[in-house]
């Protein structure tokens, strides 16, 4: 008896989602601390449905990549957002950060929360 096959899951490749925005946050949890977490976010949206996007840390800031669906999919435009945080305080938290997707390297500011 054999065993069902499982098809391997797609390689994550850079977002080309339209419409691509970024944003990055620093919250500090407490008053008296500059120490804070890095907060990332990206919103886009597709032709079809069954995408989804995530950030990726990489040695020069972070990718947006997607991976598209699987199967057959209506094509109705649907709208993804994607989010990362440090899950960690850091002492220096940068002032910009560089996020590449498949249109290039977007180097986005880094706000108080």
């Amino acid at each position: 008896m054999s065993s069902p096959s499982t098809a391997p899951s797609p390689t994550p490749a850079l977002s080309h989602g339209s419409a691509i925005e970024y944003r990055a946050y620093a919250r500090q949890f407490f008053p008296n601390s500059d120490a804070a977490v890095l907060f990332l976010a990206a919103t886009c949206y597709y032709d079809s449905e069954g995408w989804t996007i995530s950030f990726q840390p990489t040695a020069q800031g972070f990718e947006l990549v997607e991976q598209a669906p699987t199967h057959a999919v209506p094509q109705l435009v649907t709208y993804y957002s994607a989010s990362w945080n440090s899950g960690q305080q850091e002492l220096a938290v940068p002032k910009h950060i560089t996020i590449t997707d498949a249109f290039g390297q977007h180097r986005v500011h880094v706000k108080p929360w």
